[in-house]
């Protein structure tokens, strides 16, 4: 005989010795829960809740007795539950019912693991007998309670979802291990825009609890104290709510992971900087907190501070640093304590690969390092990805997932199942958290699915998954009401439903197709304002369609379209040209603009043409610029002259942003096969301060792929400036080489845009708050410049000598 029929045996002589006899009896209540130890008040509270949502009575025993033996009348229902004392034997155990699967649990994976027996008659559970070695493998178990009360016994293996990881079923009985593939699966509140309300927050940890999800992590980009304030206490009232939250999730079995996120502005090498941080995390550890992330994401990928610049070679040693100092300190409180971190470089997509090799390297190994993709969000990720990603890391990454997020565009609704994560990842990652939509109930319908996704891969098949979250959460009539909603969100061609309107390209606007959708969405809206289960997803889905329509007003009165015969709109060709003009010698290279007067000059120095700080500006002799393009075979020229009554540039680097410069955005039209801009340049050039900070030129390249070749722009780019009695002037030199061509050309376009921004002197540099006002050479507030879309850069074209 082998084990596994030797345990099924085992099973069935449980069975018979819980309940040696079956006559008449009757019974007060509907569900007899038998244990021989004393049971989690969670799991108490998890059975009670299940049976009152069924209308039925429970009662709890210490023992099978001979009351609870007899038979049973229709709707009675023991169940038992058994601890597990050994976990060597009963991982075994686990890895034998399992057999040959793609995921075979662990020790940590059989935590949450258990085996459910149940027992039939007329094909109707009646008796279960669930063991598990904790807590958490029995809430796991009794979440699976509905589904064989539910369910036929032959269908349990095709039905369920997500699927067991095993089903052994015979005549009358049926035999279930299981455990999930991850053993961190979750949630992170991570995006940008509007953070979760409490009440949302609450329900998420509710949620989670409902579909085996175990990790949610606090972190929204948006909340003050977690970010630009992270050194700042948490005001009492937001302690209370915090301390909520650990206790909800808690009772729902979720980790709690608070995140803090001082990159923006720590200064690595200070100990009162650390001591700040650790006061920080000491203040939500008194909460009960054990679980702790250090977001490093979205800072500048060099040192600023002059104090880490003298200490350590790199952004990646000063991170070595600090990590493993914090994580030590942890460790030092107690060794229940953990810790996870973002890096800086966290995709392929973009980012520095020396950090990221140095930052695997130096970090202690026992601290997850997440990563979320090849790209920020990322269509799909494989195991292979996952695999490669791993080399960097030098340990297994742990998976930030952006779906669904969808960071400041509330119009932007991810209703669909998650898709594209490879089957075999559980063999690759530590596991996957899922940063959601800024609408925290619409986020649950494919959270669902991401829920199902993490328990079994292999098995997760996403039409059914999503079809079984839109039943479970909004009853039968889920699927039919939604069904508009759905059908409006579908994908126009290849973009989003919707983003045509917001996002722009180079396409034309089908307004027809986008009107019908409108009216779709609006129609599948008010249909479920009479149905009381879609009450919370009504409020979060209601503001849309008006969002919707006000913008595609905008579109349709916007002077930069042309309406075409078939109600499409098509960009203005015309109100997004430059020009530059052929010269036959090149221009002197003095700083003088006035060479420049006698060709087209731009000029910068209306209300209408500032991006940022229009409260501050007063008038162009305070603040203005004026530009002009020339070129010849080998270079592209540009002149410039700043009206800037109170000059203010005392950085180099990175930090001239942070100073009076130009901008210069030049899309070199260079694409990877993906279709993403690979050299689009997003330059700030500097006339340094007529003293001791000399000119320099620096390009913006934190959210860009890797650079095919390497650059130097401060010796490529070649720049002259001169201070002038209103501000400065100056003049600058492209070579034909930085835009990747042989030579310049009659009639050739350059996707280009400018603009100048200006600094109030602040009393702290090192403060971080900064007053700034930014001219912009395209006058469109619906797509404002982008550098991370071409599309929505001016075109500069070249054009014969004046004299022509």
């Amino acid at each position: 005989m082998n084990n596994r029929s030797q345990l099924w045996l085992t099973a069935i002589a449980l069975f018979v010795a819980f309940f040696p006899c079956l006559s008449s009896g009757a019974t007060k209540t509907n569900w007899t829960i038998v244990s021989s130890s004393s049971i989690d008040k969670r799991i108490e509270h998890q059975l009670r809740v299940m049976a009152s949502e069924r209308g039925v009575g429970v009662r709890f025993s210490r023992r099978a007795n001979r009351k609870d033996a007899t038979r049973l009348r229709q709707g009675q229902i023991v169940i038992v539950l058994e601890s597990e004392t050994d976990p060597s034997a009963f991982l075994a155990r686990l890895k034998q019912m399992a057999g040959q699967t793609s995921v075979e649990p662990t020790g940590a994976l059989a935590e949450e693991g258990y085996f459910l027996w149940a027992d039939y008659e007329h094909d109707t559970a009646v008796r279960l007998r669930l063991s598990a070695l904790s807590a958490n493998g029995f809430h796991q178990g009794l979440l699976r309670i509905p589904d064989l009360l539910a369910i036929p016994k032959g269908e349990l293996s095709s039905r369920v979802i997500p699927k067991f990881q095993a089903v052994v079923t015979s005549e009358g009985e049926a035999l279930i291990a299981d455990y999930p593939a991850f053993p961190i699966r979750g949630i992170v509140e991570g995006f940008y825009g509007k953070p979760w309300s409490h009440k949302d927050r609450l329900d998420i940890l509710r949620f989670q609890g409902q579909h085996g999800m175990n990790t949610y992590i606090y972190a929204p980009k948006d909340d003050p104290y977690h970010r630009k304030l992270w050194r700042e206490p948490y005001p009492a009232h937001e302690m209370k709510r915090l301390r909520e939250l650990a206790a909800t999730a808690r009772e729902n079995f979720v980790h709690f992971t608070f995140a803090v996120s001082p990159g923006l502005s720590m200064i690595y090498s200070s100990e009162a900087e650390f001591q700040a941080l650790t006061r920080k995390i000491e203040s939500v550890r008194a909460l009960g907190v054990t679980d702790f992330a250090l977001l490093l994401d979205d800072v500048p990928q060099d040192l600023v501070h002059p104090e880490d610049r003298s200490r350590f070679h790199s952004l990646a040693e000063a991170h070595i640093y600090l990590i493993n100092r914090l994580y030590g300190h942890l460790k030092s409180l107690s060794p229940e304590y953990h810790l996870s971190v973002c890096p800086t470089t966290y995709t392929q997509e973009w980012g520095n690969r020396e950090y990221i090799r140095e930052i695997g390297a130096g970090v202690n190994p026992a601290i997850p390092l997440d990563w979320t993709g090849s790209e920020v969000i990322p269509p799909a990720i494989t195991a292979a990805e996952a695999h490669e990603w791993a080399r960097y890391l030098q340990r297994k990454p742990l998976v930030w997932d952006n779906f669904p997020v969808n960071d400041n565009h509330p119009w932007r609704l991810i209703l669909e199942p998650m898709r594209g994560r490879d089957a075999g990842l559980a063999t690759e990652i530590q596991g996957l958290f899922s940063n959601p939509m800024y609408q925290a109930h619409a986020s649950m319908i494919p959270l669902e699915t991401v829920a199902d996704y993490l328990w079994n891969p292999p098995a997760y098949n996403a039409e059914p998954s999503f079809q079984h979250a839109l039943v479970t959460q909004y009853g039968a009539e889920g699927p039919p009401l939604l069904a508009p909603i759905l059908e409006a969100y579908q994908n126009l061609g290849e973009r989003p439903a919707f983003a045509p309107l917001f996002d722009e390209s180079n396409s034309p606007i089908d307004v027809p197709a986008i009107e019908s959708r409108l009216k779709l969405l609006t129609k599948g809206i008010r249909a479920l304002r009479t149905k009381a289960q879609f009450k919370t997803l009504l409020a979060e889905l209601e503001p849309v369609p008006t969002i919707i329509r006000s913008r595609l007003d905008l579109v349709l009165a916007s002077p930069n379209f042309t309406h075409l015969p078939n109600g499409r709109l098509e960009q203005d060709r015309q109100r997004r040209l430059l020009s530059a003009f052929h010269v036959s010698t090149p221009p002197a290279l003095d700083g003088d603009f006035s060479k420049w007067k006698s060709g087209t000059v731009y000029v910068l120095d209306q209300r209408s043409q500032l991006d940022a700080g229009e409260e501050l500006w007063r008038g162009a002799d305070q603040f203005s610029a004026r530009v002009a393009f020339a070129w010849d075979a080998a270079n592209l020229y540009i002149g410039v002259d700043v009206v800037d009554s109170q000059f203010y540039q005392p950085f180099q680097g990175r930090r001239i942003t942070e100073g009076d410069a130009l901008r210069l955005i030049v899309d070199t039209g260079q694409t990877e096969n993906s279709g993403r801009p690979v050299d689009v340049y997003d330059l700030y050039l500097s006339p340094g301060n007529f003293a001791e900070v000399h000119p320099d030129v620096y390009c913006d390249e934190d959210f860009f792929p890797p650079r095919r070749r390497p650059h130097n722009y401060s010796s490529e780019i070649r720049t002259t400036w001169q201070k002038t009695e209103r501000g400065f002037s100056g003049d600058i030199v492209i070579p034909v080489s930085f835009l990747d061509r042989g030579k310049l050309e009659e009639r050739f376009e350059i996707p280009l845009s400018f603009g100048a921004l200006k600094t109030l002197q602040p009393a702290n540099p090192e403060a971080g708050d900064l007053n700034q006002m930014v001219f912009t050479s395209k006058e469109d507030n619906l797509f404002p410049v982008e550098a991370q879309n071409p599309a929505t850069l001016q075109h500069l074209i070249l054009i014969g000598s004046i004299s022509d």
